[in-house]
């Protein structure tokens, strides 16, 4: 890894630190499986009242991978998957100790905000693999980090958490929610006092499995039941139309119906206690006189499916359930009670941060695939390109690449390998004659093909590769050949894949100068004097279905040389790694009752720190 380029990197961020004395303060609010799609927001008042009705919802955001910590590594680097080359929240493909192995936690965003004059804090969930076994390896760049450890991240009645790698400390007597509110307002308070503007993500673990909610909220919502969308258990004759092993799926039985129903519910009350931080996060950024100073960002790192396409619970799919994202925005210039169509992806993210800590453009690492979004946020409504050639040349945020390594999962009906694949989905396109168009495209290990108009049918349950007429055969060469560059595409060909896509013969497979494209867009593209150049680039393939990225397996690339680099100029590449799993002798014992009554409502962090307990060495390692 070519450490000479991130020293560089950081220095140059360095000298945007001295013009900071009004920078805005950043609060990140940052949970975990949120759904969109099945109106989680509806059922958080204060999240409307405090977010909604005085930000902006962007909702077309959406997660490259969907999965847990492929999606965060993505995020701190600003970078698509096979560029990070942490693919799964397990090993082979990816946890806490490949993300150390890699060496991109000495590059990433806390670094980068750091070196720009911020404090930069992180509490709650990090990666999946951060545990008691190597709790000690904390992670890199933050002033302060306090992560939850596992094996106990998702044990809500049994919180233990370790604060800048020192040894892990169990909160007995509190709900991990409760913990984390009194725990971010405490650390609110040191950072508002500080000379320096700060950033803070706060990462709670709801509504994770197994979605165990606060106890004063267990009574809510008990009617309630998930959605029923058309894509909710279907039909034989609607199912027919997925591939690999989603096809296979039985349709849920009754049993199954109502735990979709039951998980459903645990998750909408336990994001009762999202919207208790939200509520306390404000008033306490309005008491201190910082909030009209200070982003609010509210997101998630994946989204989730109850019952869709047959599947009980879960993730990992390329579906919209599982990768459109709750994204909302309140700050300084980011108008309120808005909603915006604008596409954007979580690599998006550190760009904007940085860009708002007043760090040049020039001065960012030179290896972001993102683009900063500062400018949608404050012009939130504005309308999608009318024609080609109408939004700029060296930017196509309305083409984002998905993708995904690894099994089903275990919150699956069964595990199956045949679940790696790579997709494409076009948000608000130009296509023929200025129409605007949505697809989802997609490639999987299998080699089968989907394609969704995601405008007609936004359930995305009809195939439209399976029984093509002559114009859909052209639009599937056309999304093949963005599909192919995009899976290879590193920095500015990930923000604009046509760069890569001329018809000339002499720019074939090379980076095109910005503003000498032939081909800027879907509708340029559709044009049938380019169906030979189309028809000449070779489909995107796999050999096997394999659960981790394998450059040989993934062959063909566009261009092929770019096929061997994925991000490893940027990074090492730990072909093997060593993982730490937790093996202590003595389990720490959880709390024998339910946490998060009413009387904790407001729980002070002296009054859990007075009930708290440094684990022994028998329940470390």
């Amino acid at each position: 890894m070519s450490f000479s380029v991130a020293r560089l990197s950081l220095l140059a961020l360095a000298a945007a630190s001295q013009c900071l004395a009004k920078a805005p303060n950043i609060v990140f609010i940052f949970t975990d499986d949120q759904d969109l799609r099945h109106g989680s927001l509806d059922y958080m008042p204060i999240l409307q009242k405090e977010l909604l009705a005085k930000g902006t919802q962007f909702t077309n955001h959406f997660a490259t991978l969907a999965q847990c910590c492929p999606s965060r590594s993505s995020l701190f680097r600003g970078q698509a998957g096979h560029n990070t080359n942490v693919t799964n929240v397990k090993a082979p493909g990816g946890n806490y100790d490949k993300w150390v192995a890699s060496g991109q936690d000495k590059n990433y965003l806390p670094h980068w905000l750091v070196s720009a004059g911020y404090n930069a804090e992180y509490l709650g969930k990090f990666l999946n693999g951060y545990n008691i076994a190597n709790y000690a390896t904390k992670p890199k760049g933050w002033t302060h980090v306090d992560a939850t450890t596992d094996p106990y991240t998702y044990s809500y009645n049994n919180v233990v958490m370790s604060a800048d790698g020192q040894t892990p400390v169990a909160y007995h007597g509190f709900h991990q929610t409760d913990v984390l509110r009194a725990k971010a307002l405490d650390r609110i308070k040191y950072l508002s006092g500080q000379a320096k503007p700060f950033y803070i993500t706060i990462a709670p673990t709801t509504p994770h499995l197994p979605a165990v909610p606060l106890k004063r909220h267990q009574q809510l919502f008990l009617d309630q039941k998930a959605p029923r969308p058309a894509n909710f258990n279907p039909s034989d004759k609607i199912q027919a139309n997925a591939v690999s092993w989603v096809a296979d799926v039985p349709l849920m039985n009754t049993n199954q119906i109502n735990g979709v129903d039951d998980l459903f519910r645990k998750r909408i009350q336990g994001l009762q206690g999202v919207d208790e931080i939200i509520e306390d996060v404000v008033a306490l950024l309005t008491s201190l006189g910082i909030l009209d100073n200070t982003y609010i960002v509210y997101s998630t790192d994946n989204g989730y499916h109850l019952g869709n396409h047959r599947l009980p619970h879960g993730k990992t799919l390329p579906f919209r359930e599982d990768t459109n994202l709750p994204f909302i925005v309140r700050g300084p210039g980011v108008p309120a009670g808005k909603t915006s169509v604008q596409p954007s992806a979580h690599l998006d993210l550190a760009p904007t941060f940085l860009e708002i800590a007043g760090v040049a453009k020039a001065n960012w690492p030179t290896f972001l695939d993102g683009r900063s979004l500062l400018s949608n946020w404050k012009n939130p409504t504005a309308a999608p390109p009318a024609q080609c050639g109408a939004a700029a040349e060296d930017d196509a945020p309305e083409i984002l690449n998905v993708e995904f390594w690894g099994d089903s999962g275990s919150e699956a009906p069964v595990s199956d390998k045949r679940n790696t694949y790579k997709s494409l989905r076009i948000v608000s396109a130009t296509g023929e004659n200025g129409a605007v168009v949505s697809y989802l495209y997609s490639r999987w290990c299998t080699n089968q093909t989907e394609l969704y108009d995601t405008t007609a049918d936004p359930y995305e349950i009809n195939n439209l590769s399976l029984n093509p007429d002559a114009t859909t055969k052209r639009l599937l060469s056309r999304l093949n050949a963005l599909l192919l560059a995009t899976k290879s595409c590193a920095e500015v060909t990930c923000r604009n894949p046509w760069r890569l896509l001329q018809p000339e013969p002499e720019r074939r497979a090379i980076v095109a100068d910005a503003g000498t494209l032939t081909i800027s867009c879907l509708g340029d593209a559709l044009k049938p004097e380019y169906d030979d150049f189309f028809a000449s680039i070779p489909n995107v393939a796999f050999q096997e279905c394999e659960i981790v990225q394998l450059i040989a397996n993934e062959r063909p690339y566009w261009p092929e040389s770019l096929g061997g680099g994925l991000g490893l100029d940027y990074r090492d590449s730990p072909d093997t790694f060593v993982t730490h799993k937790p093996n202590a002798k003595t389990k720490v014992k959880g709390n024998a009752m339910q946490q998060g009554t009413a009387a904790q409502r407001n729980v002070t962090l002296d009054q859990i720190l007075a009930k708290a307990k440094t684990l022994t060495a028998d329940q470390l390692g």
